[in-house]
């Protein structure tokens, strides 16, 4: 019996690993802030807690996947199943004190499977993004005092993703605990190319950097709610990632281009200026993923209204540094509210959907040119359920704005629209007729 309980889990985990396959290489990212650390730190969560300005801490609802944290996978009552698949789109426009330029990019974002193991008892199981690089910058520089004129090109491509699995277990009705194995892996491709255009006699370096990085970080999670009377709710929780310190797998070439179309060139007056010798760029040999603090809250109607709020801490200080970069303490804060006039109404499909929206504010665990990046925005969105199914699909919009243009950096103004299906089943029922 025990066995055929666990089977529909087996395979559905087999499922997601082969569905999850397109999502590696697929990054969507084009910041310049993403050639420096581990890039740009995805936003974790899938359209239901993205809408709600990216919370997810103390939501203990049986109707969605909420990976943010372990303890809410024994929300889900002993019958019911989810998968869940979803893509994204970005709109970036960048802005400096003398240009700006637009990008944008769509692909898919997340794959995950959810289902009850008994009446106490959850797991989940997903392929989600955590950090993606992507940039193709020009640097122009021009030395009057000796006439020396140097173009610098960086590139760089490439992402982590988390593959994690897992479990939760409800006690006394109120309180459930979780556990999580993240499996970090990825690659993250960074290319750097130096010219003199206006001197023949000098070489043209280059160089690339792959690192490659394959790392489980655990994670623990704890969410206690009360249900007064199915009237009104209040929920709390936590989650701790502990800290990770991995060897990481680093290539790092440097070429020098001696005019091939003329080799007679190649000879004792070829120069090679030690002053502008191509150097690593970010190149680290060691990754110290510090340990991440998150507490949140909720409270509301049962099945009509969620408000609820999240807050999260990681000290990034000394973990890595390099050319006019630094990492320190990140911390971010997230508020979102969801209404949902009725769910058991018959009439009036508007009645049934779910209506959300949320804020934040992070303070970015990359320091630039001596200075903190900011991001904040705002999100909304919309949950379409599909009638006689608690199946539902899911739109969630964020606008925001990181970075600024003073301190010679870039701000980048950016719009996200999330979308992704939850699909619901029911298991382990007993047939009462063949």
């Amino acid at each position: 019996m025990q066995t055929e309980r666990f089977r529909p889990f087996l395979i559905s985990l087999v499922f997601t690993l082969i569905t999850s396959v397109p999502l590696f290489g697929q990054f969507n990212t084009y910041s310049p802030y993403t050639r420096f650390g581990l890039g740009d730190m995805a936003k974790q969560g899938f359209g239901q807690g993205q809408a709600m300005g990216g919370t997810g801490i103390a939501i203990h609802e049986g109707n969605r996947i909420n990976h943010l944290n372990p303890a809410s996978f024994s929300s889900l009552d002993s019958t019911s199943v989810y998968f869940d698949f979803g893509a994204n789109t970005f709109h970036n426009q960048y802005q400096t004190e003398n240009y700006s330029n637009t990008w944008w990019n769509m692909n898919l974002h997340h794959v995950a499977f959810a289902s009850s193991m008994g009446k106490y008892l959850g797991v989940s199981v997903g392929l989600v993004p955590y950090s993606s690089i992507g940039y193709n910058i020009k640097q122009e520089y021009d030395d009057l005092s000796n006439g020396l004129a140097m173009d610098t090109y960086f590139q760089g491509e490439g992402g982590i993703m988390n593959f994690y699995v897992g479990s939760s277990v409800k006690l006394l009705d109120r309180i459930s605990l979780g556990v999580t194995m993240n499996y970090l892996m990825g690659k993250l491709t960074r290319e750097r190319q130096v010219d003199f255009p206006m001197h023949s006699g000098y070489s043209n370096s280059s160089s690339t950097e792959n690192l490659n990085l394959r790392k489980p970080v655990f994670t623990l999670g704890l969410q206690y709610k009360e249900v007064f009377d199915d009237k009104f709710f209040f929920s709390v929780g936590g989650v701790y990632d502990f800290k990770a310190h991995t060897e990481v797998s680093n290539e790092y070439i440097v070429n020098n281009e001696f005019y091939p179309d003329d080799p007679a060139w190649i000879n004792d007056s070829v120069l090679i200026d030690p002053e502008y010798m191509l150097g690593e760029d970010t190149t680290f040999n060691t990754l110290n993923i510090p340990q991440k603090m998150g507490v949140g809250f909720a409270f509301g109607i049962p099945n009509k209204l969620i408000i609820t709020g999240d807050f999260y801490k990681q000290d990034w200080t000394g973990s890595m540094s390099g050319e006019n970069y630094a990492t320190t303490n990140a911390t971010s804060m997230h508020f979102g509210l969801e209404f949902t006039p009725d769910v058991k109404t018959i009439r009036g499909y508007h009645k049934m959907m779910s209506y959300r929206a949320g804020g934040y504010y992070s303070n970015s665990y990359l320091m630039v040119n001596g200075h903190q990046l900011e991001d904040y925005g705002i999100t909304f969105g919309l949950g379409l359920p599909v009638k006689t199914l608690r199946s539902s699909i899911n739109v969630a919009f964020t606008l925001g704005i990181r970075g600024t243009t003073e301190y010679n950096l870039v701000k980048e103004n950016y719009g996200i629209i999330t979308f992704n299906v939850t699909l619901h089943d029911l298991w382990f029922r007993k047939r009462r007729f063949d």
